[in-house]
């Protein structure tokens, strides 16, 4: 029989993002932008009281399962959960965490505290700490990056599908269609010339009824790189790379405003409008590689 023992062990990690308190904060509190760096969840309520519920693991491996209850939420300053973590049947911990959220000069400090018991040995303190650095590495990679002084937004994503499918969704116009623009929008298009120097023309349609018409001139359409001009008002020069990674890939994508104006007064909604942007995309990409 398996020993049974009892690890105790708090960690604490700090963070600075530059990004809005906005953002930082909705990355823990809006299950859409937390999914983008945190298991998605099948349940998610997030009130005192509320639960969040998701499982998940590498393919043909462990499954791992979070449970967790909300305890204290104030919020742009402090969330409190309990939470377990198993592995498969087993119960390997059940622990503690303390999201505090402090504005500064230079951006979003976090500090997360983990208050743990680890149990036989399943998973210890130092793994746990370990993953929880990668988790918040990737948070920062989901909350993108600006650049003031070059007028550019820069979004980084992990993508579940080689890189080809990758190429498919953009180079193919009907798949482009379905996920270009933020949530809300679709997309009828009028011209699609898939070449250097091609024109790429279009009507977004928002979700408040509004038709916004657009056209694009494409500069590179290689599986490795796609640059295109957005050649109607606002201007800026859209940038994706592709590099593939472990069976998956690599995506950044770069908006570089040409109009320091235009930088300013779309900032904050752009910054948010890509990433949804991205998360069509993999909703794309998921239906094409199950």
């Amino acid at each position: 029989m398996k020993p049974r023992f009892t690890t105790h062990s708090t960690f604490k990690i700090e963070r600075t993002y530059r990004a809005s308190m906005e953002r930082v904060y909705a990355a823990w509190s809006n299950p859409d932008a937390k999914a983008r760096w945190f298991s998605p969840a099948e349940q998610f309520e997030f009130r005192v009281g509320g639960r969040e519920f998701s499982r998940g693991g590498p393919p043909g491996g462990a499954v791992y399962t979070f449970d967790a209850l909300y305890q204290e939420i104030v919020p742009h300053e402090r969330i409190v959960y309990t939470y377990s973590m198993d592995q498969d049947d087993d119960r390997i911990s059940v622990s503690v965490s303390t999201i505090e959220f402090v504005q500064t000069e230079e951006g979003v400090k976090l500090t997360f505290t983990e208050q743990g018991a680890f149990f036989d040995g399943y998973d210890k303190p130092e793994q746990r700490e370990h993953g929880t650095n990668y988790l918040l590495d990737l948070l920062g990679k989901s909350l993108g990056e600006s650049n003031d002084e070059t007028h550019e937004l820069v979004s980084r994503r992990r993508l579940d599908a080689p890189r080809e499918t990758v190429y498919r969704a953009w180079a193919e116009q009907d798949l482009l269609a379905k996920w270009w623009g933020p949530n809300g929008f679709t997309n009828t298009m009028h011209k699609f010339d898939w070449r250097p120097g091609g024109v790429w023309e279009f009507t977004m349609h928002g979700p408040n009824g509004v038709d916004y018409p657009n056209r694009n001139v494409f500069s590179e359409v290689g599986p490795e790189r796609i640059v295109l001009r957005h050649d109607s008002n606002p201007y800026f020069i859209l940038t994706a790379d592709f590099e593939e990674s472990n069976g998956g890939t690599e995506i950044v994508f770069r908006q570089a405003f040409e109009s320091a104006d235009d930088y300013a007064k779309l900032k904050s909604m752009c910054e948010e409008a890509n990433e949804q942007n991205l998360d069509r995309l993999g909703a794309v990409l998921k239906g094409l590689t199950e």
